[in-house]
């Protein structure tokens, strides 16, 4: 663009149709210049396998200015090559968003064997995303977001307000309860063995020594990391995180974890608004 002199700054507006819900502004975003200057922004935490439209717009004294739109579609890829247990049989299902996802039968129940990465509830309307640190603490109400940003593969991070709505995971499944990952860990073999086998083998995508991991389960479990409930990130590459369905209190709610470097699988609490991946049970 040109500004011909005139002070003007600059935003960009995007969605996935024409209305333009979002805005955002590259740094600089102001320009005086008698010349073409051209802006730029990355965008992170899009969906994939979805078409986007953007333009540019430009503001000074003379007016507004918007640019002809221009359209995209985002990857289809999830970018993580997840080791499953070739020695297993897996299904398939799909979420309402149309993201795949295999699934595996451990014992009595069916499991995801990939963390959700649904953006829409199961009725179809859609998650907030609240990227923002400091948009994520103040939240009391339903929120999604990517480790950083940019982790779509490892799964997206819900806080519990998410899950408390029961219409997170496609229909014919749940977010399973305190009880069911109860039911899930002891078939297993307890809690201090089951990491090991829920956890995907090698060290790919885990830390060394990535302890005792045998997928055994086919659970394939992934060290996706967390965002805390004041809004940062951590973990990633070490832990692994899924909510249950069971509020401990008022302020808490239950999960389990694994660790690299550890056999066992924790069972704790931690407060509602943390970003804590899901894993969703056949009904």
């Amino acid at each position: 663009m040109n500004a011909k002199n005139q002070l003007t700054t600059v935003t960009f507006q995007y969605d996935t149709s024409t209305s333009y819900t979002h805005t955002i502004s590259p740094e600089p975003d102001t320009t005086m210049r008698n010349t073409l200057i051209s802006f730029s922004y990355s965008l992170t935490g899009l969906k994939p396998n979805t078409e986007y439209h953007y333009r540019i717009v430009a503001i000074n004294e003379s007016g507004t200015a918007n640019g002809s739109d221009v359209a995209f579609i985002t990857s289809d890829t999830t970018g993580v090559a997840i080791g499953f247990n070739p020695q297993l049989t897996y299904d398939s299902i799909y979420d309402n968003e149309g993201n795949k996802y295999k699934t595996i039968e451990i014992g009595t129940q069916t499991w995801m064997a990939e963390n959700l990465r649904s953006t829409l509830y199961n009725d179809g309307t859609p998650i907030p995303y609240v990227p923002d640190s400091y948009a994520w603490v103040l939240l009391e109400t339903p929120g999604y977001c990517w480790f950083n940003g940019d982790s779509v593969g490892y799964g997206t991070l819900y806080n519990w307000y998410t899950v408390e709505t029961e219409k997170l995971c496609p229909q014919g499944w749940h977010v399973p309860s305190d009880d069911e990952w109860n039911i899930l860990t002891d078939y297993l073999g307890g809690l201090s063995e089951a990491g090991g086998k829920l956890k995907e083998a090698g060290t790919l995508h885990w830390t060394n020594p990535n302890t005792s991991a045998t997928n055994e389960s086919g659970f394939s479990g992934l060290p996706s990391g967390y965002r805390t409930y004041g809004g940062g990130f951590n973990g990633f590459g070490r832990y692994g995180f899924w909510w249950t369905s069971t509020a401990k209190s008022a302020y808490e709610a239950w999960f389990r974890d694994v660790y690299f470097g550890y056999a066992n699988t924790d069972r704790s609490s931690t407060g509602k608004p943390a970003g804590v991946n899901v894993r969703c049970v056949k009904d």
